[in-house]
């Protein structure tokens, strides 16, 4: 392959250049925000001041690729943890048990984003272009370059990858070479959620433990989740959600009102005994969307899509980055054939139905969700409380679920007879119902 255009240079267009930079003689990143010279935020990642953590997939592909990275992030202040011993999951005030060897990373947006920036423009066939694709350039059967919002063009590619998040028109773009757009999925949320930095005096704990993830069910009076974790050797970051009504705001005094009504005790500690940093930020998500590439039947030739250009789900469960990786990972596998380009949508869609699947069926026990259910839902939904009750009380079942909430197994590994056998078990055993 001679030259590749990836447009968007977040952390999917990042990872797809680093993926490309095996394959390819040239690769020219475009995008139109103004990156900062540190670790900065920027305007296009209008969420990188919230809450990030590195799931187990994530720390696993990030390491293969940058194999100084984490070490990078230690340096700069991220606070790695033990789980059990220095993070806790809590579902409706309940303590889960935790998983012996699990490493947990949290991270600013920023820092992350930066130091992966610098290692990709570092390789020497890799460039950035301060621009913003806005076309695709094509003839029959086959993408050949951009078109830029500066009125040039980059032409006789070989490949375009589509990193521009969830607001892509690569639709648009594939409706004006006559090709059928992707069938598009939606699941309303109206998620909110609110971000704060709190000072941390040198080695501080809150309820004796370093990160804390409060997840409140649909059983709850207002169901979200919120989390709490070092971002650096001084200073927390506290994030809370809420839907519909119950959307946080930028309101200091209601930011401390809902951490003194988490019921997880560490939220209580930190309003308590910190300070705040800084102002309250906040979001919306008003949906999870998914574009099903794998049904087309035409598609031309050079261009594929990665991360929210494909799948954009509900963020508290932290599968955004991880799914980057696994996509610029199928990238990889896929330039590794000479299949067309639904070769590559295979790979993709099992990552996107694991993760929607995650993600959907939680999302649909919230009253006010509205869009289109997976088939055998209900089925789904039945087996997925089963599991979930028993993780509580089961270290095998617990095992297997942290395995797929960290995205290092499909969620299929919850239904194997086995694994359902002990949560039936699980749910007879009269322990299993005290909270």
């Amino acid at each position: 392959m001679r030259l590749a255009v990836v447009a968007g240079g977040s952390l999917a267009g990042l990872l797809a250049a680093r993926v490309l930079h095996e394959f390819a003689d040239e690769i020219v990143i475009v995008e139109p925000d103004t990156l900062p010279a540190g670790p900065a935020h920027r305007a296009g990642a209008a969420h990188g001041d919230q809450f990030h953590i590195l799931l187990g997939m994530a720390q696993h592909l990030l390491s293969h690729w940058f194999p100084t990275l984490l070490g990078d992030l230690v340096a700069d202040g991220a606070v790695p943890l033990a789980a059990g011993a220095d993070g806790r999951m809590f579902t409706d005030g309940r303590m889960r048990p935790p998983i012996p060897g699990d490493r947990l990373l949290p991270v600013h947006r920023p820092l992350l984003e930066w130091h992966i920036r610098r290692a990709v423009l570092a390789l020497p066939n890799i460039r950035l272009s301060g621009d913003r694709v806005v076309g695709l350039c094509a003839f029959p059967g086959r993408v050949t370059g951009v078109r830029l919002a500066s009125g040039e063009h980059i032409t006789d590619t070989d490949l375009v990858v589509d990193a521009t998040g969830r607001s892509s028109r690569l639709s648009d773009w594939l409706v004006r070479l006559d090709y059928p757009p992707p069938p598009k999925r939606r699941l309303n949320l109206d998620l909110g959620y609110a971000t704060t930095l709190y000072h941390r005096y040198p080695g501080q704990r809150l309820d004796d433990l370093l990160a804390v993830h409060s997840a409140r069910s649909a059983n709850w009076a207002a169901p979200g989740v919120s989390c709490v974790a070092p971002i650096s050797r001084d200073r927390w970051i506290c994030t809370v959600s809420g839907y519909g009504a119950d959307r946080p705001n930028r309101d200091p005094e209601e930011f401390t009102t809902r951490c003194l009504r988490e019921p997880a005790a560490a939220f209580r500690a930190l309003v308590e005994e910190c300070v705040p940093a800084g102002p309250v930020s906040a979001y919306r998500f008003p949906h999870s969307i998914r574009r099903d590439f794998h049904e087309l039947t035409r598609f031309p030739a050079g261009v594929v899509p990665v991360g929210d250009a494909v799948a954009s789900f509900n963020p508290i469960y932290g599968q955004g980055v991880p799914s980057a990786a696994l996509h610029a990972s199928a990238l990889g596998a896929w330039l590794r054939t000479d299949e067309d380009a639904h070769g590559y949508f295979r790979r993709v869609k099992v990552l996107v139905d694991a993760a929607w699947q995650t993600s959907v069926i939680e999302d649909f026990r919230l009253p006010h969700v509205t869009g289109q259910r997976p088939r055998g839902h209900r089925m789904l939904r039945v087996l997925s409380g089963a599991i979930d009750r028993a993780a509580m009380t089961d270290p095998v079942v617990a095992r297997r679920f942290a395995d797929v909430v960290n995205m290092r197994a499909h969620p299929a590994e919850l239904r194997r007879p086995a694994l359902l056998g002990r949560a039936l078990l699980a749910t007879l055993t009269p322990a299993s119902g005290r909270g």
